[in-house]
């Protein structure tokens, strides 16, 4: 099984704990501190949406810069987007955060940078 690019044995299933996922996010020694903003620009239907998120102190921002250094390519894929979602959804609690988790449900394509 793997969520956010991290393996999980297949013993574990679909039952993978967010603490699991969690321990495995702040193993990786992603670094933060040079990033204050990730930016991202969408499109669905023609429109395009210009996006900015800021709250440092969450499970959404330390994933979406771990997939920033990490991933081949400024689109954000739908599994990851959906996996980030799901996990955030239950491990932060802010408006911003929930109101990023609403866009990353839709079927629109995600660019994605660190500012």
């Amino acid at each position: 099984m793997f969520i956010l690019g991290f393996h999980f044995p297949a013993d574990m299933g679909n039952n993978v704990p967010d603490e699991a996922v969690v321990a495995k996010l702040d193993e990786s020694g992603v670094d933060v501190s040079g990033i204050n903003e990730i930016k991202m620009s969408t499109e669905y239907h023609g429109q395009t949406e210009e996006l900015s998120y800021t709250n440092k102190d969450t499970f959404m921002f330390k994933a979406l810069a771990h997939y920033i250094k990490t991933a081949e390519t400024d689109y954000m894929i739908y599994t990851n987007r959906y996996q980030i979602s799901e996990l955030s959804k239950r491990l932060d609690s802010d408006d911003e955060t929930m109101a990023l988790c609403k866009k990353f449900d839709s079927m629109a394509h995600f660019k994605i940078t660190a500012a």
